[in-house]
């Protein structure tokens, strides 16, 4: 490739910055030569300035300006910063290997050739899945590692319309063409109508036997500060309610014996009442997670299937719940297979979790952030991956998404959360969280263990997956309008 710039200033081994005679793209790449070779580098900031055109003036006096700096190409300098992400001797061959020495000042800075960026970023062998394409070089296929995606945890962080739901739904695509094992926590129910070949769709289930009472109060959306209600459960949840066969009668029936119990105190009457209210219209609203015969969580889960776990009708407490109760049974059987050879899950399981800074804030414990914490420290040991996925990185624990190993990231504009980004990854610079903000729905940096180097990426769309997006409003309001089309003379006379 020609030249498009020179190393100017202090150059060090990770990076350069260069001056060039054309625009160069942030998101491109450019190579430079150094002692221990040529170095693949990405451009991650750019700009363009006129000393005529600084500061403000009038009008008159910048279109004179205009003029002047057209017949003096000196006014322009165009300056660029550009990461290392390896020699390219070794990127060839699958590794990352930095530069020792920095390229000299005054050296040659050329854009990389196609050829060598498809070599980094296409296929090579049965674990590498196509998921985009390069945003600078379109031309370019960008396939991911399903093997470090499965082992190494990923986040993915993206404002609201950038295509985090719709990149987790490619995942799950690629998983089920694999033959995966893939359990999506689906919050809002935006999963329902994926086309893959083996998705199961499911509503968790919960054996309210294997709950302790304070659980289960919980699961029945009893506030947390109704001590006196907790504490009437509490009384008669004794064993014979629990083994019962009619578990949910039995349990009635003791609260019903209070109620009607003329010597038993009157708030204690009430209270029993109220919680009989609560159990039947539990029942009515989420009776169906309930299953009084249910062995194990597990029971709702299959193996090599795409397991999309409907939690969109839940409180945001029984939601924690849920995912408490699956992911630590998913761990706990996946330790079982590695130490003893027995278990459900013979091979490793993806768990995703959708809205995750519902699940595990930065500001509180949850009925599952510790179970969610140890996942991300002891899952790559037993073949238990997470994919967290959220809008508000900041608002996540910072001590569970420092464990992610991969990273794909879009339309960050808080600086709080370009903030944190910089904290729990060093895959992503302040210059490239800067130009964030800029990356239109669908385009993501890629980075982490499940790409070779880091990737501005256009990323395929699912095109099944409707939810989520803007919704069409005024084509929906025609078409409903037309179907219940009232003549104008019967409105007035109404």
């Amino acid at each position: 490739m020609s030249e498009v710039g020179i190393v100017i200033g202090e150059a060090r081994p990770e990076k350069v910055a260069f001056t060039s005679k054309t625009s160069v793209r942030v998101g491109d790449y450019v190579t430079v030569d150094t002692e221990d070779g040529p170095v693949l580098y990405m451009v991650e900031y750019f700009k363009n300035v006129s000393e005529l055109l600084s500061g403000e003036s009038d009008y008159q006096t910048a279109d004179e300006a205009r003029r002047a700096s057209v017949k003096n190409p000196r006014d322009r300098v165009r300056v660029g910063v550009a990461r290392a992400l390896g020699l390219v001797k070794e990127l060839r061959s699958g590794r990352r290997i930095y530069p020792t020495i920095p390229p000299e000042p005054g050296s040659s800075v050329r854009l990389a050739d196609e050829d060598l960026l498809r070599e980094i970023y296409g296929e090579s062998g049965d674990s590498w899945v196509k998921v985009g394409r390069l945003l600078r070089r379109p031309t370019i296929s960008v396939a991911i590692n399903l093997d470090a995606t499965a082992s190494r945890h990923l986040a993915i962080l993206a404002a609201t319309g950038k295509g985090k739901s719709n990149l987790l739904a490619l995942l799950a695509k690629k998983v089920s063409e694999k033959n995966g094992t893939m359990v999506i926590f689906d919050y809002h129910g935006e999963y329902q109508g994926l086309s893959i070949r083996r998705l199961k769709l499911t509503t968790p289930k919960v054996n309210p036997r294997h709950l302790s009472v304070e659980e289960l109060a919980d699961m029945l959306g009893i506030r947390a500060n109704a001590e006196r209600q907790r504490a009437i459960l509490g009384r008669i949840y004794t064993k014979d309610v629990i083994g019962a066969v009619d578990y949910w009668d039995t349990l009635v029936s003791k609260l019903k014996g209070i109620a009607e119990d003329e010597e038993a105190g009157f708030q204690d009457r009430m209270t029993a009442q109220r919680l009989i209210d609560i159990i039947r219209r539990a029942l009515a609203v989420w009776g169906n997670i309930f299953d009084t015969n249910a062995k194990t969580p597990l029971d709702a889960i299959e193996n090599n299937r795409v397991n999309v776990l409907d939690i969109s009708g839940l409180t945001e407490l029984q939601a924690q719940m849920i995912v408490d109760t699956y992911i630590d049974s998913i761990l706990e059987d996946r330790k079982t297979v590695v130490r003893e050879g027995q278990g459900r899950f013979k091979s490793p399981v993806v768990v995703a979790i959708e809205e995750a800074h519902v699940f595990m804030p930065s500001d509180q414990r949850t009925a599952c952030s510790e179970t969610i914490a140890r996942v991300a420290r002891e899952g790559r040991k037993f073949g238990v991956s997470l994919i967290i996925v959220s809008q508000r990185p900041s608002r996540l624990n910072a001590d569970i998404t420092s464990q992610m190993g991969s990273f794909a990231i879009s339309g960050i504009t808080h600086p709080r959360d370009q903030g944190f980004i910089n904290e729990v990854t060093d895959e992503v610079s302040a210059e490239l969280g800067a130009s964030l903000p800029s990356l239109n729905p669908g385009e993501m940096v890629l980075a982490g263990h499940f790409v070779r180097v880091p990737a501005l990426v256009k990323v395929e769309l699912v095109e099944e997956k409707h939810v989520g997006r803007d919704l069409e409003a005024v084509r929906m309001w025609r078409q409903e309008a037309s179907k219940s089309y009232v003549p104008t003379s019967e409105l007035i006379g109404s």
